[in-house]
């Protein structure tokens, strides 16, 4: 099975249009740091993402992307590893095969951030202990403007730090999962893959319509595609009403998919979506009309270069 080639290639791309692309990879983003203020659908509690893990892997997709909540109050973020640890384990018990992909999380810096208005964090690998199979690896840094109730903030990191991390999630057996916001960031994957931290096929995020990231356009697209380099596996997201957009454009070049809640909690413009399910079957569907068959778990394992499910 050919699972990456130049996907701006025209020969290439017609090739594959004849023989057949690739079967699909469908992550699910099931909760992000939304709250059930902006729709009750979203499984926010350890159980209810378990649950969510089992529902979405029988609608379709194939790795589930969570962000931890305490125990305690799921209203709470978490980054401790042992939270983390636990709702993997609810997750494989509802689903035996799907691929368990942790957030990397953020944390605010204590330094003396001297004239800089806002908050600064810094990026932190606390859930790589809970042993996920797949994990972010976000190189920023990021700014990104005030929210409601907070002012600007900054995400920052350096290059080796980026490369820090990503040796320590080779040598735990982690596969990485690059998230590119802007062509600057083809720089650093570079720098990972010159260094040797990533096993190929390197799995890039492409993000779209991030603050401070590329903006969501076809051209943007092709731009970032066209940059990779080879035998790079890529996804695609963006937020809110553009994901689906862009993930339209992504089916139909090759690439593969990021949907669910953490993304866009609306299904059409002022309609919220009843659930992850929702989103991962409008991929589905979508994949299925334009020819693309959806992988299995064990397929999708095998195109990515990771080994049989992790038990907790």
């Amino acid at each position: 099975m050919t699972t990456t080639w130049d996907y701006t290639n025209v020969q290439q791309y017609r090739k594959h249009i004849a023989e057949g692309m690739p079967p699909l990879i469908i992550t699910c983003a099931i909760t992000g740091d939304h709250q059930k203020d902006e729709n009750p659908n979203l499984p926010s509690s350890g159980e209810e993402q378990g649950e969510a893990a089992g529902a979405v892997a029988a609608a379709g997709a194939q790795i589930v992307h969570i962000h931890g909540r305490t125990a305690a109050d799921p209203t709470v973020s978490t980054d401790a590893a042992e939270r983390y640890y636990a709702i993997n384990a609810m997750m494989r018990t509802k689903s035996p095969a799907i691929i368990i992909d942790n957030t990397q999380t953020a944390v605010p810096l204590s330094a003396d951030q001297g004239d800089l208005d806002g908050v600064l964090y810094r990026y932190k690998s606390g859930p790589l202990e809970a042993k996920p199979e797949v994990m972010s690896l976000n190189p920023g840094p990021m700014t990104f403007r005030a929210g409601k109730a907070s002012g600007s903030s900054v995400l920052t990191t350096t290059f080796d730090y980026t490369l820090r991390i990503a040796n320590e999630m080779r040598e735990l057996n982690i596969k990485p999962q690059v998230f590119l916001y802007h062509p600057g960031h083809l720089d650093i994957l570079d720098y990972l893959i010159q260094h040797k931290a990533l096993a190929k096929p390197y799995f890039v995020q492409l993000v779209f319509g991030q603050q401070s990231g590329i903006a969501t356009s076809p051209e943007n697209l092709l731009f970032m595609v066209k940059n990779l380099p080879a035998e790079t596996i890529f996804q695609t997201c963006a937020l809110g009403l553009e994901a689906i957009q862009v993930n339209t454009l992504a089916i139909l070049l090759g690439g593969h998919v990021r949907t669910g809640m953490e993304d866009c909690l609306h299904y059409h413009r002022g309609e919220l979506t009843t659930g992850n399910v929702q989103l991962v079957e409008r991929i589905v569907r979508i994949a299925k009309d334009v020819g693309r068959r959806v992988a299995t778990a064990q397929e999708a394992r095998t195109m990515l270069g990771i080994g049989a499910p992790t038990h907790y």
